[in-house]
């Protein structure tokens, strides 16, 4: 499973509500001034939002909680998050989407500011899975609106096979919408199967959901479980997620 750092940040790319960020990366913690921008952004001038937000301290904690007791688990805390979430502000949008038309789809329905948030993110991994837990708890309406218009994509029209250029390889991946139920007001569910080389095929599932302010993304990846079993732990990752929120609330 020596791919899984590179193929962990894919499912997100290609799941179409980008959240911007990957948890592969983890910066060094902000220097004093860096700490001073975050709470810049995060109580800027941008029209705040109306419900209960959460602390940095209860997302750190819940995204924790999530992954406790999982292998080589890791946590980012919001300090952390900031600086990559500012990067992933401006950042290019991944190129070398095919069909074109598949570009303009990704590109449509991604949301790459997420600076308007409390955010924090826990992964872990063995051979068997890799599981990336992300916790961002909205503080601008207009953060909020982008999320949930998103999140409205139903229908991948026609780009349910893509190939997507990393390096010199081009990597193809079969994708699919699952119409699962979960305890969020909006969610997306998409399963993506990718090509990996030597015969070996690849499968993520990424929950995407929003509920009041809070927006959680859970993506689960594995070369040896049924897509089947890898969708149910992902709803149930997330909906363990949204009760830890409103318990917190």
């Amino acid at each position: 499973m020596t791919k899984r750092p590179l193929l962990l940040a894919l499912p997100l790319m290609a799941s179409l509500a980008l959240a911007g960020c990957s948890a592969q990366t983890t910066d060094p913690v902000p220097t004093s001034s860096e700490s001073e921008n975050v709470s810049q952004n995060q109580s800027g001038t941008a029209e705040q939002t109306t419900g209960n937000t959460l602390s940095a301290e209860q997302v750190e904690s819940i995204a924790a909680n999530l992954l406790e007791g999982e292998p080589s688990v890791q946590v980012i805390n919001n300090e952390q998050m900031q600086p990559q979430l500012t990067a992933a502000k401006d950042a290019q949008l991944p190129q070398g989407i095919k069909p074109e038309k598949c570009a303009e789809l990704n590109q449509k329905y991604t949301v790459s500011d997420l600076t308007g948030s409390v955010a924090a993110t826990s992964t872990s991994s063995s051979d068997q899975i890799g599981k990336v837990v992300q916790i961002f708890s909205l503080t601008d309406e207009g953060t909020r609106k982008k999320v949930q218009d998103a999140l409205g994509l139903d229908d991948l029209d026609g780009c349910e096979t893509v190939t997507i250029a990393q390096g010199d390889t081009d990597i193809k991946a079969q994708r699919q919408i699952l119409p699962l139920d979960v305890k969020a007001e909006k969610s997306l569910t998409m399963s993506t199967i990718m090509d990996a080389g030597g015969g070996q095929n690849l499968s993520s599932v990424a929950v995407q959901a929003l509920d009041g302010n809070n927006f959680v993304l859970v993506t689960l990846q594995t070369g040896s479980l049924e897509p089947a079993e890898l969708a149910a732990q992902a709803v149930e990752l997330t909906d363990k997620a949204f009760d830890e929120i409103k318990s917190a609330q």
